[in-house]
């Protein structure tokens, strides 16, 4: 069966593939320490009708390679014991808007959350197809009267 005829068949099947994108606010993000963040994540291209997921975890400078999980919609103890206390204290945690979109909230920020910050969203569709995880960069700045995050 040619290609031709192949691409024929999924048009009258209505057969289509779809990737997912996860996609969050760009960065750098530059908080100074003590003020509250939020990043947002969205996820497109996933099976219709199935609530996604979120999960976040963070990446020093200092070591890109090594993830740090914080909180997650799906599992209750997610978070690494670095974060634990302050996601179980509610200073972090994953505000769901849709079922295909989440901001992660710190509302105190620190010193030691400087870094990439990494949305992933499980898979849901039994297939792999696109991207499941997207970063931004947590940074801080000088500011008159105020404490730097670094």
């Amino acid at each position: 069966m040619g290609i031709r005829t192949l691409l024929i068949a999924y048009a009258l099947l209505g057969v289509s593939v779809a990737q997912r994108v996860v996609t969050v606010q760009s960065g750098p993000l530059v908080r100074t320490e003590g003020s509250h963040v939020t990043i947002w994540c969205n996820v497109t291209g996933y099976k219709d009708g199935v609530e996604q997921d979120f999960e976040w975890s963070m990446y020093l400078t200092s070591v890109p390679d090594r993830e740090i999980r914080i909180v997650s919609t799906a599992q209750s103890n997610y978070a690494y014991a670095v974060y634990a206390q302050r996601v179980n204290s509610k200073e972090i945690w994953v505000e769901r808007l849709t079922r295909d979109s989440a901001l992660l909230h710190i509302t105190n920020v620190q010193a030691r959350d400087q870094g990439l910050f990494e949305c992933y969203t499980p898979n849901t569709d039994g297939q792999y197809l696109g991207s499941y995880s997207a970063r931004t960069n947590l940074t801080g700045e000088s500011m008159l009267h105020h404490k730097a995050v670094f």
